[in-house]
C-alpha cells in the first residue's frame, strides 16, 4: 500500500514539474534517458515495481486493475532488457521529440494518475 502512495506522490511531483516547465523536463530526458544505464535501470526498476504492485494489489480498492498494471509493467521491463541499446535510444529519442509539444497535457495526465494511485491505495 505504501509503495502505491509513494508512487502517486512521485507521479504528482512529476506532474507539477511538467506543468511548470515542460522544456526543462524534456531537456533532462534528452540528457539522461538515452543511455544504456538508463535502459537497464529501467528494466530492473520495472521488474521490482511489478512485484510491488502485484503484492500490494490486494490492499487496494481496485485489485484487478493493479494486477493488470503489474503484468504490463513486467512485460515492459522484459522488453527493455530484450531491446538492443541502439533501438532503445532510438525509441526514447523519438518519444521525447513526439511528446515535447504536449508537455503540459502530460503533466495534467500525470496528476490524474498520481491522484488515482493515492486514492486507490488509501
Amino acid at each position: 500500500m505504501y509503495i502505491l502512495v509513494l508512487l502517486g506522490i512521485v507521479t504528482g511531483i512529476a506532474a507539477i514539474l511538467l506543468l511548470i516547465n515542460p522544456e526543462l523536463c524534456f531537456e533532462f530526458g534528452r540528457k539522461y534517458f538515452v543511455s544504456t544505464k538508463f535502459q537497464y535501470g529501467t528494466a530492473i526498476l520495472s521488474l521490482v515495481l511489478a512485484l510491488a504492485l502485484y503484492f500490494a494489489s490486494s490492499t487496494t480498492r481496485f485489485p484487478a486493475v493493479f494486477e493488470i498494471v503489474a503484468l504490463f509493467t513486467l512485460v515492459g521491463g522484459v522488453i527493455c532488457v530484450a531491446l538492443p541499446p541502439a533501438d532503445f535510444k532510438s525509441i526514447v529519442s523519438w518519444e521525447l521529440k513526439v511528446f515535447l509539444p504536449y508537455g503540459r497535457v502530460l503533466g495534467i495526465w500525470y496528476g490524474i494518475v498520481g491522484g488515482f494511485l493515492i486514492y486507490a491505495a488509501t
